[in-house]
């Protein structure tokens, strides 16, 4: 009797270290789980220098980028575009390692956030592939003329101060192409979401 409470016991200590990850949001057909949003937030923090504060907002703000993501993905299955390669995200994990005085450094910043190199890689392999995407489907869509040239420069003297326009024109088409391509994507995640099936199972998220 003794050693089937015994055995009994341990089944329970256990059955309470396992870790049950929830699905908290349904995008189509693939799940996005808890812990995918404690990790977007914990991987977010940790590339901009801030400290990983997991509560109600932020767990809203990551599930918002985690449905954004998914519907990118799901364009980039679709339409076949390119993923981003080994050695570019190599060079971009390397410049990330890079802030760090040494390796030691690095990996015990690593543990602070709570996330490990693997995760940090797969962001930045995400991120690569999607400035590709983007690219490649709103980029072409853009065009700046020279009156848009002349008119932001016009509304921006301040910020130039002597520099003729010459000297900053194409800096300012480059400035003009970025905010265009990016209300060019966020048009399409808002039409995208509409089109999307998207269910909230965790209601705080919604």
């Amino acid at each position: 009797m003794l050693r089937r409470l015994f055995l009994y016991s341990a089944f329970l200590a256990s059955a309470r270290a396992v870790i049950i990850d929830r699905t908290a949001i349904v995008v189509g057909h693939t799940p996005i789980l808890d812990s995918q949003i404690n990790r977007e937030i914990r991987v977010t923090a940790f590339l901009n220098g801030k400290p990983a504060a997991i509560n109600s907002a932020a767990r809203k703000e990551a599930a918002s980028r985690l449905i954004d993501q998914q519907l990118i993905r799901q364009q980039i299955r679709a339409g076949d575009y390119p993923l981003a390669s080994r050695a570019d995200t190599d060079r971009l994990l390397g410049a990330v390692e890079s802030r760090y005085a040494n390796p030691a450094g690095f990996t015990e910043a690593l543990r602070k956030y709570g996330i490990t190199e693997a995760d940090l890689r797969e962001r930045l392999s995400w991120q690569l592939t999607v400035l590709r995407f983007i690219d490649t489907m709103f980029r072409p869509q853009v065009v700046v003329s020279e009156a848009d040239i002349e008119h932001y420069y016009n509304s921006h003297r301040s910020q130039f101060g002597d520099k003729p326009l010459a000297a900053v024109k194409p800096a300012i088409a480059e400035t003009i192409t970025g905010e265009r391509v990016n209300q060019l994507l966020n048009n399409w995640l808002d039409q995208a979401r509409k089109s999307a099936r998207i269910v909230y199972l965790d209601k705080s998220l919604a």
